[in-house]
């Protein structure tokens, strides 16, 4: 990031907070919604997503990385944090919907996976997580859990084939 970008972000808080509203909150929606597959909870998670950003802003490290892949990250780590809690369940529940792991083209693979492939593709695929922090995770290499995400893309082809 450029320097006289992230000094002005710290200078004028509420000010650099609207900003990065303005820039990134319509991607970041479409980020969040396509894990959660529904617009009004999308739009939930996203104003938490902006609270904990106000909350914490001066301790959110603006030199790090460019303002958007730090808003997908900061985005990411608080839809884990709902979905390890279950809460993203049981809003949808709440809704009178399903949850995004029991949406139709989300349970199109898992007969075809093992329980290891299942677990790795979703934990990638839709947790975000990285192959590291599943190696660490799993208590494998991250040479068999590349091998076993690949396995699960070619799974994957093979049955879009049909």
């Amino acid at each position: 990031m450029r320097e006289t970008e992230s000094l002005t972000l710290i200078a004028n808080r509420q000010a650099s907070i609207r900003s990065l509203y303005d820039k990134h909150a319509s991607m970041l929606l479409g980020y969040i919604f396509e894990i959660v597959k529904n617009q009004k909870l999308a739009e939930e998670y996203l104003v938490k997503v902006f609270c904990d950003i106000a909350q914490h802003f001066n301790e959110i490290d603006w030199d790090d990385t460019n303002n958007w892949c730090q808003l997908k990250r900061l985005a990411q780590n608080k839809l884990n944090q709902l979905m390890d809690s279950g809460r993203v369940a049981s809003d949808l529940k709440n809704m009178g919907l399903q949850n995004p792991g029991s949406h139709e083209s989300h349970t199109r693979y898992p007969d075809y996976f093992t329980e290891e492939q299942y677990h790795i593709f979703y934990s990638v695929y839709y947790y975000g997580k990285s192959v590291e922090a599943i190696s660490k995770e799993l208590n494998k290499t991250e040479e068999s859990i590349r091998k076993t995400l690949k396995e699960a893309f070619a799974i994957m082809r093979k049955s879009c084939e049909n």
